[in-house]
């Protein structure tokens, strides 16, 4: 009976063991499922997709078909992650071979080609079979994973890059089939989320919340930092602007110190940031397109209607990247990008000379002369714009001050003025760099008109050479413009500026001023700025309208008075860098649809303005606009990248640091227009005048005023 009842209890222990066993395997090792073999079809009509497949990309600058006879190729010019993908259905706990032939050409960069299981928006797990890069025939591939115990599905994917692993190239993929695996045949990776389970998940969710926010604290304090260090430094050297001098041989290698600094500043900077995702991938992208396929279908092959930028630096861009590729140069790399950045930079260093130039030809001493030149190219908003942003509004700015100084330049032959027409073909030149130099087109106009000697008998040939100045700016345009018509017709570019500035219809774009003070940042133009009775739009146009307003009437008064350097007979040759800085500032805080970098031409054309006219507050403005630009452009790169967008962008601290330093830039924008209209009108005496006892002992009305109120 024990003998009977001992047996029963092991047969049932056995069965027990058997069963939990059973439980665990299948929970951990995939146990025996039932078995899975598929075979796909990619068979479709030319130039089409296979039916249930779709392709999933972050750039638009891509080509996926099939040929008909079940080969599918994938490419892009452009680093990218793109995938051709399809759903299916699978049993949990169980192990899969994903098998297919992949040939590349040119493929570089990132993972290269593979199959992939891409359930990142299922469930954030993610596998790849080996990469393949460089140029391959048909090479067979598989790919072994493990699907959890709840797993009922998982999305197939013909892969050029991955995540965080962008390439670029051409791979072609056929013979993809699907079967379950056995345990033996290979390593088997198994589908997990990305950074472990739930709880590890939220904690170094948690963890990188802190750590962006962190940062985000870090940046703001070294943008206030350095731009107290820069006002105190150039404070504490201001007598070496007037007093104190160098000889030429220490006045050049002074220079030449500038410059290896900031080469090796802004090289540090490329290799920390590789520039702006978004804006250097383009450039390259852009470059390589026009290198391989011409400029004639640049704009108008399908996927390009969004290519925003005119045709000036997409005409350099495709020779410059030509000539790269001769060097087999890696765009990819650190210092494949750093030679993207460097037409940007080369603009930063023409800008630092000739600001050295015109400030010594305006008998500032070389010590003075050179210190100008460190404050543009050790810029603090100009390094991290160039080196580590990688924008090219250094150039627009370098093409329109020379625009201006040939224009300003006095003509010695009685002839046509050479200087002035060459003046507008520039300008014509930074209309087709960058938009924005249309928003100095009236007051550069306006100069011209104010330059004309009406009253004398140089006046028709005055308006002749404003004339050809202004046909010469169009004949830059054209020019370039030719190119890139394709079928279209002579203004093409007229629709293409239209559709650009409403590309991005907000009030403002990460830019601190007026509207991100009142927090319109990425508010649509069209929102009410006053309820039901003004738009951010329509506010902004009446504010850029009454900027150019009081841009002309600044002109008219430097022309007419003439008194802000030795005396009238001394005619003013400063005006023009004066009046389009303060123009501009008072655009980009007032005006709509303004980016953070707008404002740059601002702050060089401050230093110019300072070195004719050598008052320091200019200098001290200058220096402000530096300081809020910087931090304007490290946020701005920095909120909108990988994990902080989520994190920071739209959040309390942001916000409270956007309104903040908006407000800071709005008063500093106010400021600039007291001192310019202090300089014009000597604004501080007659304040004096009207608040103080005149040297007779007799009372203003308004102090008597003043003080009888006081009194009751």
């Amino acid at each position: 009976m024990q003998r009977k009842l001992l047996n029963a209890i092991v047969a049932v222990l056995a069965v027990a063991v058997i069963i939990v066993a059973g439980f665990y395997l299948k929970k951990h090792r995939g146990g025996k499922s039932p078995s899975v073999s598929a075979a796909y079809d990619l068979s479709c009509e030319p130039e089409g997709l296979p039916d249930g497949w779709y392709v999933s990309s972050y750039k638009n600058e891509y080509w996926a078909y099939g040929d008909g006879a079940g080969v599918i190729t994938l490419g892009s010019d452009v680093e990218d992650d793109l995938r051709l993908c399809r759903k299916v259905t699978v049993n949990g706990a169980s192990r899969y071979v994903l098998s297919g032939e992949i040939a590349t050409q040119d493929v570089s960069m990132g993972r290269g080609a593979s199959l992939s299981i891409d359930n990142y928006s299922l469930d954030k797990s993610c596998v790849y079979s080996d990469g393949i890069s460089g140029d391959n025939d048909f090479t067979e591939t598989r790919l072994y994973f493990e699907t959890k115990p709840d797993q009922t599905e998982v999305i197939l994917a013909l892969r050029l890059g991955g995540y965080s692993e962008s390439s670029r190239g051409t791979a072609q993929f056929r013979n993809i089939s699907l079967r379950s695996g056995d345990a033996e045949e290979g390593h088997y990776q198994l589908l997990e989320a990305w950074g472990g389970s739930d709880e590890e998940e939220s904690d170094n969710a948690f963890r990188g919340e802190e750590q962006y926010k962190s940062f985000f604290a870090i940046i703001v304090w070294a943008a206030v930092l350095s731009g107290v260090l820069l006002i105190f430094g150039v404070y504490r050297n201001r007598r070496l602007l007037t007093s104190k001098t160098l000889p030429d041989k220490n006045y050049w290698l002074g220079f030449a110190f500038i410059v290896v600094v900031g080469l090796a500043l802004r090289m540090i900077l490329c290799a920390l940031f590789r520039g702006h995702d978004s804006d250097m991938g383009c450039f390259i992208g852009w470059g390589q397109d026009i290198a391989g396929n011409g400029t004639r279908q640049f704009y108008w092959a399908p996927g390009h209607d969004w290519y925003d930028y005119p045709p000036g630096y997409m005409l350099f861009l495709g020779g410059y990247s030509a000539v790269l590729n001769l060097f087999n140069v890696n765009t990819g790399s650190v210092l494949g990008i750093y030679l993207y950045m460097l037409p940007a930079i080369g603009a930063d260093l023409g800008l630092s000379l000739l600001l050295m130039n015109y400030a010594r030809r305006q008998r500032i001493n070389n010590s003075g002369a050179l210190i100008l030149g460190g404050l543009v190219f050790l810029n603090p908003a100009l390094l991290f714009l160039t080196g580590a942003w990688g924008q090219i509004d250094s150039i627009l700015t370098l093409w329109l001050i020379i625009s201006f100084l040939l224009l300003l330049r006095r003509n010695s032959n009685k002839g046509v003025d050479v200087n002035r027409i060459l003046s507008g073909a520039i300008f014509g030149l930074a209309v087709m760099t960058k938009w924005q130099a249309l928003m100095f087109g009236p007051v550069y106009a306006i100069a011209h008109l104010f330059l004309v000697r009406w009253k004398e008998k140089e006046a028709g040939a005055d308006l002749r050479d404003t004339v050809l100045a202004a046909l010469s700016a169009l004949g830059v345009i054209l020019l370039i413009s030719l190119p890139f018509k394709g079928e279209e017709g002579l203004l093409w570019f007229v629709d293409r500026f239209l559709s650009a500035s409403a590309h991005y219809d907000y009030a403002t774009v990460e830019a601190y001023n007026y509207f991100a003070l009142c927090g319109a940042n990425w508010k649509q133009s069209g929102e009410f700025i006053l309820p039901k009775l003004l738009t951010f739009k329509q506010f902004g146009t009446i504010a850029i309208l009454l900027a150019i307003f009081f841009g002309f009437m600044l002109v008219l008064r430097l022309r007419q008075s003439g008194t802000l350097q030795q005396g009238p007979s001394d005619e003013d040759r400063g005006f023009l860098f004066l009046a389009a800085s303060l123009v501009m500032a008072l655009i980009f805080t007032f005006g709509h649809y303004m980016h953070e970098r707008y404002v740059i031409p601002v702050l060089v054309m401050l230093l110019f303005a300072y070195a004719y006219y050598k008052d320091r507050r200019l200098l001290l403005i200058a220096l402000l606009f530096t300081v809020t630009t910087f931090l304007n452009e490290m946020m701005a790169q920095y909120v909108v990248s990988s994990g902080a967008i989520d994190v920071i962008r739209g959040g309390r601290e942001h916000n409270t640091v956007l309104r903040f330093w908006a407000g800071t830039e709005v008063i500093v924008c106010l400021y600039f227009c007291y001192v310019t209209v202090d300089m014009i009108h000597d604004l501080k005496a007659k304040l004096g005048d009207m608040l103080c006892r005149e040297k007779n002992t007799e009372r203003t009305a308004l102090y008597t005023f003043i003080e009888e109120g006081l009194k009751k």
